[in-house]
């Protein structure tokens, strides 16, 4: 499973290490906005063991952690290869899906997606941190992402 951050998009997440910037969010649509920004200002400064670290831009309404950055990003799509026979992983009442090439690979980067709440939420997780780093930033945002987002149809 992949880590989380405040609100990015994972396939829009880019970390600007050789420039020394802020990590880069993509913010949420129009109609997204008040649920993720509701997120946003729920989210902890600190994830499991990682701080949170400077995003950009500030209405992305999503957060970051560490380095490399565990990120988080509000308002994405279906995630590819999620369909109804699907797996999820459960974290105190939050479904997560993770594609299976990724959850197979724990060498790798994941990107998870809560695939019950809306809108949905990925977290993109640097293969460092899979293991306790990322079960505990599961933990720490379970609240927020409940708190924050509507319940759809669960995972099976």
């Amino acid at each position: 499973m992949p880590l989380a951050v405040r609100g990015a998009v994972p396939s829009a997440v880019l970390l600007l290490a050789a420039c020394g910037g802020p990590v880069e969010l993509t913010p949420p649509s129009a109609a997204d906005r008040p649920a993720c920004a509701k997120l946003a200002d729920l989210l902890p400064d600190e994830l499991g063991d990682l701080a949170a670290v400077d995003f950009t831009p500030k209405d992305a309404e999503g957060g970051a952690w560490g380095d490399p950055a565990l990120t988080l990003t509000c308002g994405v799509g279906v995630p590819t290869g999620f369909g109804p026979a699907s797996n999820c992983d459960v974290v105190n009442g939050v479904d997560w899906f993770v594609p299976t090439d990724e959850r197979n690979d724990t060498d790798a980067d994941a990107t998870l997606t809560t695939v019950s709440l809306r809108p949905r939420v990925s977290v993109h997780v640097p293969a460092k941190y899979r293991g306790g780093t990322l079960e505990a930033a599961l933990v720490d945002l379970s609240g927020p992402l409940r708190s924050a987002l509507t319940v759809g149809t669960r995972c099976q």
